[in-house]
This record gives structure tokens, C-alpha cells and sequence, in this order.
């Protein structure tokens, strides 16, 4: 729809900045009181645009749904580039939240939705689980380090009771997020993970932070979400720019399908053909299995809409290139 005005929100802790394109500024207290007077200058023709902050923005975000406000939440890493591109070199609240709007004005923009309560659950205790497992990989880096300098045996006994400890945390919260995720939607999950190459982690991962693929309608939207969407660089006289992805979008979920990819050029027969082909051609392995998890992505995007679990024979994804 058109909208009479748009305005970019900058969220704070404690309160949010409010800017139009032409730089009309307002401050309100980051509550409910603060979000019902900001209630008094919207109506169904205006759009709100915010980035995503943590968690300062998802209590505004609802309020406005709440109030049939049309609201997009923005990864603060294209409304950065977005400002480095304008040459923008001012820092303050008021100014991000102009950059926002004028973003919001220029870009495609998709409208926000609340995630379901069980995937918001999961997505607190996944977090949590990532962030154990990676602590847990630098303790087994400090395992190593004393096993390999013969250090005391108390000191490696007492870095092996922390590791079987957060080794037993991790497993608890993922049994926890799988009942979540069965609880929402079973059938999702067991699809997703039919697809040769996509593990449970992943594909769990994916159902979260899509609130269960409801927030997009085609996979080039998915694609350029999670960052993994081609972007082409030429200029001048040089006719064949470079061709990369935009990584915009959650470090994590690309790094798992990246790593997914690794199995899925091996034994996924349409993504192993991709591989090879790409590899034949001349282009580097790297680039190859990045394609790969593009591919991955569109075909988990079909697997989730369809309804279905994953057939290799089906000629659609041999083509969904």
C-alpha cells in the first residue's frame, strides 16, 4: 500500500527516537506509556520501521501490531551499509532513525509479524545453547593446550568436570527445543530434515528464526534475508563484475548451511550435480558450495510449503537453481 509517511525508529534501552524523511524529530519513553503517545501520530496509512536492537524493540514492535500499525524490523546491518553508502557521517539517535525512514522509503521492505510463543521460547533456549557450545569448544581448546604442556592432572580434571557439565546443559536444552519444535509443527521438522544434507540443528534453526517460514513468500526473499543472496559488482569498463553474497543477513544460519553444503555436494543428488558442474567450469570449491547453499535453502523453502518431506527425484529441485 502507499503510505502517508513513514517513520524510522531508533530503540534505546530507556526510550526511542521517532524521524520522518524530512527530518522531523520526536523522543518518547521506551514503555507503554511512551508507546501510547506515540500512538496519537499514527494511523492505518503510516508505516514504522526499526532495526532489530536485541530485545529493546520487540515490545514496541507488538504494541503496533497490536494496534493495526504496519511495522518492519530491519537487520541493522543493511541499515548500515544503507548510511555508509549516503556518506552519512553522524552518530546519533535522531539521525539513525532519519536514515531509516529514508531507507524504508528507497528499499523493498517486509511488513513484521509476531513469532509464534513456542518458536520465541526456542529461540531463547537455542540461543543459549549456542552460546554454550561455544564456550564449551574453548574449553576443550584449553583441554588440549594443558594435555599438551603436561599440566597437573587436577587442572585437567577440573576442565573435563566443566565440559561433561555444559555437555549435559546442552543436551537438556535440546531435548527442550526439540519438544518445542514438535509441539509447533512435527511434520516441519521431520520434512526439513529429509533433505540430505540438512541436520536437526539446522533445520530447527531455520524454523525459529522464520517463524516457521510464515514470514516470506518466495525463496529469493529467504535467500536475501540470511545474506546468502547474490549480489553483482561491476563498473567502468569491466563488463564481468564480481559476483558475491550480500551477507546481510544471520551469521549463524549461514555458517550451518555452508557447513551442510559440505555433505550435501557429496550425497544430495541435485546439489552434488550443482557442485559439479560449477567445480567443472573452473569456479573456485568455496564459491561452489556456497551455490550449494543457496540451492539448499530454496529447496528447504519448497519442503516447507508443500508440506511434504524431500523426494531427490523430483525434477522441480533439480531445476531451482
Amino acid at each position: 500500500m502507499k503510505y502517508t509517511i513513514i517513520y524510522g525508529i531508533d530503540v534505546a534501552k530507556k526510550t526511542f527516537d521517532i524521524s520522518t524523511i524530512k527530518g522531523e524529530h520526536l523522543q518518547f519513553d521506551n514503555t507503554q506509556k511512551g508507546f501510547k503517545a506515540f500512538l496519537e501520530y499514527l494511523d492505518a496509512t503510516t508505516l514504522c520501521v526499526m532495526e532489530v536492537t536485541g530485545i529493546y524493540h520487540l515490545e514496541l514492535a507488538r504494541f503496533l501490531y497490536q494496534q493495526d500499525i504496519d511495522v518492519s524490523v530491519v537487520n541493522p546491518l543493511s541499515i548500515k551499509r544503507f548510511i555508509q553508502m549516503h556518506l552519512k557521517r553522524n552518530k546519533t539517535d535522531k539521525a539513525d532513525a532519519k536514515m531509516i525512514a529514508l531507507y524504508a522509503s528507497t528499499q523493498e521492505i517486509f511488513l513484521w509479524e509476531p513469532s509464534n510463543k513456542l518458536l520465541e521460547k526456542s529461540a531463547d533456549y537455542y540461543g543459549l545453547m549456542e552460546h554454550l557450545i561455544g564456550a564449551r569448544a574453548g574449553l576443550k581448546n584449553v583441554l588440549d593446550a594443558l594435555k599438551s604442556k603436561k599440566s597437573e592432572e587436577t587442572l585437567i580434571q577440573i576442565v573435563r568436570v566443566q565440559i561433561e557439565y555444559q555437555s549435559n546443559q546442552i543436551q537438556e536444552i535440546e531435548a527442550q527445543i526439540k519438544d518445542f519444535i514438535k509441539n509447533y509443527n512435527a511434520t516441519l521438522l521431520i520434512n526439513l530434515k529429509s533433505i540430505k544434507g540438512i541436520g536437526e540443528r539446522t533445520a530447527t534453526a531455520l524454523i525459529i528464526n522464520t517463524n516457521g517460514f510464515t514470514n516470506f513468500k518466495s525463496s529469493k526473499q529467504l535467500a536475501s534475508y540470511f545474506g546468502l543472496a547474490p549480489t553483482e559488482k561491476s563498473s567502468g569498463t569491466s563488463i564481468n563484475g564480481s559476483r558475491k553474497i550480500s551477507k546481510m543477513g544471520n551469521p549463524l544460519i549461514r555458517k550451518k548451511l555452508y557447513m551442510c553444503s559440505l555433505q550435501a555436494s557429496k550425497y544430495n543428488t541435485a546439489c552434488k550435480s550443482l557442485y559439479d558442474r560449477l567445480v567443472s567450469k573452473g569456479k573456485s570449491k568455496k564459491l561452489a558450495l556456497i551455490a550449494v547453499a543457496n540451492k539448499l535453502l530454496k529447496i528447504v523453502f519448497a519442503i516447507a510449503k508443500s508440506g511434504l518431506p524431500y523426494d531427490q527425484n523430483y525434477k522441480s529441485y533439480k531445476t531451482c537453481v
